[in-house]
């Protein structure tokens, strides 16, 4: 697949809101309608982990992988079989065919089925009518990524795939391709696409754990994934957590970087230089200001006291020289997390309502 210079990224968010994918309602059509009433502009396909563990974003985008095993109660990957073998050798057919002869109807052999997404079909069935309202303006999807895949998916000796080489190579192609099929799947409704890619293992890089990976070899696992969905004209994003080397994520060329500007704003102050030359290739920020990662701070929080800390880190930024709106256009406001993790369904639902009005306020503030 030949890719096209990537088109300089003259969109921009403008304080508009999208969720960060899991929710942990059951309940798929009731959860999709929640997600499209709070973020009817960019709208983003639920996961549903507690509805079935194959939604587990460990496990939800290793369909189709070749060599998977089940040991121990828990999926792993071994490729030592004449199963495994044979798996391999359609797995690399099937991407030669898309990104060598671009035979697109092999790309159908990566994509999300039903029993793994249902937030993604349920999305795409609502989409013709919510798009038709004139609301939408942009649609995400999502992939787990291969530093996060990689590093959490074990071989049969307990070991991480990302370790070995042809495991490896076969996770970094598999994402790709995920995020390949999601790309043609929605902008097929004519609107900008956005995929991120969930990257919570990197909060561990550079330490103990995972001392022998060197920076060069996740970079460009990222941009391999990077250049699938430039290539189809889609913007690509991150999400990860805590205090991430960020400066390590700004060398590569994803357009959106998510952080969790509730709980660790001041990680996102310590590479000015970095950040600067970010904005200037049209980067976005993506401030998950809403908390979910605890749950008396997703019931008590107020509207208010999310305007102040969203006040408090524009100010930080300002006094590092980046004008404020600039900031505010280049503003995508998420929560800071996926909500499936450790919040009921009413407080899930707060957060939402949270989400909604935070947007609304800041988008009055944009010039």
């Amino acid at each position: 697949m030949t890719e096209p210079l990537q088109q300089p990224n003259t969109l921009e968010p403008r304080c508009l809101a999208t969720t960060i994918g899991s929710m942990p309602h059951t309940d798929v059509r009731r959860a999709t309608d929640l997600m499209f009433q709070s973020t009817p502009e960019i709208p983003s396909w639920v996961q549903f982990p507690k509805r079935s563990g194959r939604e587990n974003m460990m496990i939800q985008f290793t369909e189709g992988m070749p060599g998977l095993v089940l040991q121990d109660g828990k999926v792993r990957m071994s490729l030592t079989s004449d199963e495994a073998t044979e798996e391999l050798t359609e797995f690399y057919r099937k991407y030669l065919a898309v990104t060598e002869a671009d035979e697109m109807e092999a790309l159908e052999g990566f994509g999300l089925s039903a029993d793994v997404a249902a937030g993604f079909h349920e999305m795409r069935t609502q989409l013709p009518d919510r798009v038709a309202s004139g609301l939408v303006k942009m649609i995400k999807g999502q992939v787990t990524g291969p530093f996060t895949l990689g590093t959490n998916l074990l071989d049969t000796n307990d070991r991480c795939v990302y370790y070995d080489e042809q495991m490896h190579d076969v996770v970094v192609k598999l994402v790709a391709m995920k995020a390949m099929w999601q790309m043609v799947q929605l902008r097929a409704f004519g609107l900008p696409v956005i995929i991120f890619l969930d990257e919570p293992s990197l909060l561990g890089f550079g330490k103990q754990t995972y001392i022998t990976i060197g920076k060069e070899a996740v970079i460009s696992d990222i941009d391999a994934v990077v250049s699938v969905i430039h290539a189809l004209g889609g913007f690509a994003g991150v999400h990860c957590e805590e205090n991430t080397d960020w400066s390590l994520l700004m060398e590569t060329r994803l357009d959106i970087l998510d952080f969790d500007a509730y709980d660790h704003f001041q990680a996102m102050t310590l590479y000015p230089k970095e950040l600067a030359a970010f904005f200037e290739r049209g980067g976005w920020l993506g401030w998950g200001i809403v908390p979910t990662l605890d749950r008396q701070a997703a019931a008590t929080e107020t509207l208010g006291r999310l305007l102040d800390r969203f006040d408090a880190g524009l100010s930080a930024l300002h006094a590092k020289g980046f004008d404020r709106n600039l900031l505010l256009r280049r503003a995508l406001i998420t929560p800071s997390c996926g909500m499936g993790g450790v919040l009921s369904e009413p407080l899930a639902e707060r957060v939402l309502r949270l989400l909604r009005e935070l947007s609304g306020l800041l988008r009055q503030r944009v010039n």
